[in-house]
């Protein structure tokens, strides 16, 4: 569903701070933070993908966040949907936040495999299914004007917008549902046709599912 997360274009929010000194976590929690979600991932211990988790914060929690807070919220909201923890479990180790210390120095071997597997043996190249699709490259394509009801892929600021097939990343399942993979496709958009003629000149590429194309 369309939300406050997709704020690409719209005005009132300020400038983006940004950071010139490269750090990933500026907090020792945000990693901590990193960590969890890749390990409730790869572990099944939490249920769903992160961003669908985001993207359900209200909106007035989800703009006071930070962006690991909004990490957490949706780690904690997925593992009380599977069932894994509790919000009174995990609301007693908030307030007891040191593990057992019969347990600080346990290792899972096949855990650790898997772990590593996740994060460091993953594709690196495009790995989507080989699916027949309606478009090719240099093909123009127009995005639909729509309103989803679930979770997607598709910005409110391309919809309407008329852009170019430059890849085919193969078929994918659709966010919002568990059909067969769909054909897939990046699509390059002129920043000037996205935003204006006083916009910044250049080309913006997003990956997007067949259904959001004409």
């Amino acid at each position: 569903m369309d939300g406050v997360h997709d704020m690409g274009g719209m005005h009132g929010f300020g400038e983006v701070e940004r950071k010139d000194d490269a750090t990933v976590f500026h907090e020792p929690w945000e990693g901590r933070t990193f960590g969890l979600m890749i390990a409730t991932g790869a572990t099944g211990l939490r249920s769903g993908s992160i961003r669908p988790g985001i993207e359900a914060i209200d909106p007035a929690t989800y703009l006071g966040s930070s962006y690991f807070e909004r990490w957490a919220r949706s780690v904690e909201s997925g593992l009380l949907d599977a069932g894994s923890l509790t919000s009174a479990e995990i609301n007693d180790r908030v307030a007891s936040p040191e593990p057992p210390r019969a347990h600080q120095d346990d290792t899972n071997p096949e855990l650790a495999r898997r772990l590593i597997g996740a994060l460091v043996d993953r594709p690196r190249e495009p790995s989507g299914d080989d699916v027949p699709g309606h478009f090719a490259v240099g093909d123009s394509v127009t995005v639909k004007r729509m309103a989803p009801a679930g979770h997607h892929r598709c910005p409110r600021y391309v919809r309407g917008a008329t852009g170019t097939v430059t890849r085919l990343p193969g078929g994918w399942p659709h966010a919002d549902d568990d059909e067969p993979p769909e054909a897939t496709y990046t699509v390059r958009f002129a920043m000037t046709d996205l935003w204006g003629s006083d916009a910044e000149p250049g080309w913006l590429y997003i990956d997007l599912w067949e259904r959001y194309l004409a």
